[in-house]
């Protein structure tokens, strides 16, 4: 729906009642007032379109650093970051941490030099995904239609949920963050309007718990009032870039036509065409296939250790192949990067002949491009990126790229048999020889 559109049939001069809500006991009020009518708190939320907006966008707050928060309460007022060790970057930081200037994927010594009284904690990405799926479940209790876009972000579709559960979508948004509140012991911001595009900036407003609706006339100064740095895609060079070119608020946008943009900026430029005239027509989407899944491993020490590098590519391959057969998915391009100690971060990719999901053969494609680094080189950071993702039920006729003489059925027979021996014993009951030759070799 455009807001433009939308806006352009709105009357500023009409009078148009407002309504509210209140966040603690969800009832909703027919007037301006500083205190819930019947639980006298003072969490109320008034806008005129509160009744007829549908579209939601729920993001957790500083998501691994309020679970290592709840899971140890002596945490509660103090600065925490979640991230990697001495020559790691910040994962997340507390809210604490950010008065200080701390930011996610910052180095973290410089972190460590904005708040050195911090407490740094290891990323446990096993605990953040069951808190995320507890998340899911308490979504789908409310409806089926949720688009997880990460593991602590989803937009939500509540059109026609007003029958079924007989609150307004607001409503039961409020009741949506109590419930995670209460039960899970963290907290989240959301956003509500009529498109995504609109929900995403309104669950940015107020965090941390946050829910904030935007509604035609919110919509209109949003347009009009707000920088593009609020846009979802503008990161550091493309926001350099577009200051330099005298862009700095979204009404900025509306000098340009769409081929202009997409000249100066490509499909970026397309996006903020529309999205500097509110225009967001795409679907919140349960089942939408990701654009790309990667992994990547800050060395606690840099290493030029070759074993080392591709024992550390071995691992993040088994941890993406897991995600893409969790998923049913199928890759067909794999980026490797490698970020050597004193300079910029390099990459290269290949496109397979064939889609797998299968380690092995993305640890094959991993090998070939490693292979044409400098081996001599002091290494800080090693990832693995897959793309042009893909729904594919059979490859049989298909053989392995990296080994004529071995079919790739043979291949996923043979890591079909490891999924199963793992799934009931145990992630370390099997393994690959290269992971024992490691071990053998005391480097983990």
């Amino acid at each position: 729906m455009s807001a433009s559109k939308i806006i352009q049939n709105y009357h500023a001069d009409t009078q148009i009642e407002m309504f509210g809500l209140c966040r603690d006991c969800f009832v909703l009020l027919n007037k301006t007032v500083t205190r819930c009518k019947e639980c006298k708190s003072p969490r109320l939320i008034f806008n005129s379109d509160i009744e007829g907006l549908t579209i939601a966008h729920l993001d957790c707050d500083a998501f691994y650093a309020s679970i290592e928060k709840r899971e140890n309460p002596e945490l509660k007022n103090l600065p925490v970051i979640v991230g990697g060790g001495p020559n790691g970057v910040v994962t997340t930081c507390c809210y604490i941490a950010r008065i200080s200037g701390v930011r996610s994927a910052m180095p973290m010594f410089k972190a460590k030099l904005l708040c050195p009284q911090a407490i740094v904690i290891k990323p446990r990405m096993k605990l953040y995904k069951k808190v995320s799926l507890e998340i899911k479940e308490i979504l789908y209790s409310v409806t089926p239609l949720v688009q997880f876009v990460s593991i602590d972000e989803a937009f939500i579709d509540l059109k026609g949920t007003r029958r079924l559960h007989k609150k307004f979508p607001a409503a039961l948004l409020a009741q949506i963050g109590k419930q995670i509140e209460e039960n899970l012991g963290i907290t989240v911001s959301i956003g509500l309007s009529f498109n995504k595009f609109f929900a995403k900036i309104g669950s940015d407003l107020e965090k941390p718990r946050g829910l904030s609706i935007v509604g035609i006339s919110d919509a209109r100064n949003i347009l009009q009032t707000k920088k593009i740095s609020i846009l979802r895609g503008v990161g550091k060079k493309n926001l350099e870039k577009l200051r330099n070119n005298g862009i700095t608020f979204i009404r900025d946008l509306k000098k340009y036509d769409k081929r202009e943009l997409e000249n100066n900026y490509g499909a970026l430029g397309r996006r903020l065409w529309y999205f500097s005239r509110g225009y967001d027509d795409s679907r919140v989407e349960p089942k939408q296939i990701p654009k790309s899944i990667s992994k990547e491993i800050t060395f606690d020490t840099c290493s030029s250790d070759t074993n080392y590098i591709r024992f550390r590519l071995w691992e993040m391959c088994e941890v993406v192949s897991v995600r893409l057969k969790e998923s049913d998915l199928r890759t067909k391009h794999l980026t490797l990067k490698i970020k050597p100690n004193k300079s910029n971060a390099l990459t290269l990719a290949v496109n397979l002949e064939t889609p797998t999901n299968l380690a092995e053969l993305l640890y094959q494609a991993s090998i070939l491009l490693l292979k044409k680094f400098d081996t001599d080189t002091e290494v800080k950071l090693v990832g693995i990126s897959l793309k042009s993702l893909s729904k594919r039920d059979d490859i049989k006729t298909n053989f392995n790229l990296f080994d004529k003489e071995t079919s790739q059925l043979n291949s996923e027979s043979a890591e079909k048999a490891m999924d199963s021996i793992r799934k009931k014993f145990g992630k370390g009951s099997i393994f690959k020889g290269r992971s024992l030759n490691h071990f053998s070799d005391g480097k983990t």
